[in-house]
């Protein structure tokens, strides 16, 4: 009903930002199996990136030159 709405993408923004805010994760945890290793991203879903337990990978730090 309110999926692709602003409302939708408001909503994760606030779960996203309280879970940081109490600890639950952190923008650099990687997803992992049951057997410990790392998962890698579906690409049949585009705006999720299932490797990263954000959903979304975390920015890439910039680099001085």
């Amino acid at each position: 009903m309110i999926e692709g709405t602003y409302i939708e993408k408001l909503i994760d923004r606030t779960v996203e930002s309280w879970g940081r805010l109490l600890g639950f994760y952190d923008e650099g945890d990687r997803s992992r199996h049951k057997d410990g290793t790392f998962k890698g991203d579906d690409t049949s879903t585009p705006n999720t990136n299932e490797a990263w337990k954000t959903g979304k990978s975390p920015k890439k730090k910039k680099t001085k030159k």
